[in-house]
């Protein structure tokens, strides 16, 4: 496989198949692991931009997810249903709902990072310290040129919670972080 063209073709699909199937291989096996009823990835993706940004009006969860309003409202019935989020009147507008995560919902979100990580500490452990750098800097340029084309990185940055801190590779490439501060 010394043709480069090769190299960058086998190098395209194995990318690909690593976000597919960390996306819905890893990610949905863990949200069944964790959660009592089935969550979709949209349910699962609003139960931890709150946990990690604290409340949303409807169509700014729709607006995050790139969904319509009703499709959130929908999610949104699902998961009060389930008793892991409420909608609530805002104070300073109380035609205005607000969704907002319930103790049960903020344990699915913490259940579901302890999981992960106890998924891929086998993983991480295959690799040597030298390794892991190396590995990082490649996934950060990988991560860094994907996001460099994107210009809506909300979902990343709420997904994210500010988690990376000062290695944030939405920031570097993007400027300051699309997180809302924490009110």
């Amino acid at each position: 496989m010394s043709d480069v063209s090769e190299i960058d073709k086998v190098l395209r699909e194995n990318i690909r198949i690593m976000a597919q199937v960390i996306t819905e291989v890893c990610q949905r096996s863990t949200r069944k692991q964790v959660s009592p009823s089935t969550l979709s990835r949209n349910q699962f993706y609003i139960l931890n931009i709150l946990g990690t940004s604290g409340e949303f009006l409807i169509s700014d969860l729709a607006r995050s997810l790139d969904i319509s309003p009703a499709a959130a409202s929908k999610n949104i019935d699902r998961l009060e249903q389930m008793e892991f989020v409420e909608r609530r009147a805002r104070p300073e507008d109380r035609r205005s709902l607000e969704v907002c995560l319930l103790p049960k919902g903020k344990a699915i979100v913490d259940e579901f990072k302890l999981v992960t990580i106890e998924k891929q500490a086998p993983l991480l452990a295959q690799f040597s310290a030298e390794e892991k750098v190396v590995l990082l800097d490649l996934l950060r340029r990988i991560v860094k040129y994907t996001v460099n084309e994107e210009h809506n990185t909300e979902l990343i940055c709420l997904q994210c919670g500010g988690a990376c801190g000062e290695e944030c590779v939405v920031k570097d490439g993007m400027g300051p972080c699309a997180l809302p501060p924490k009110q």
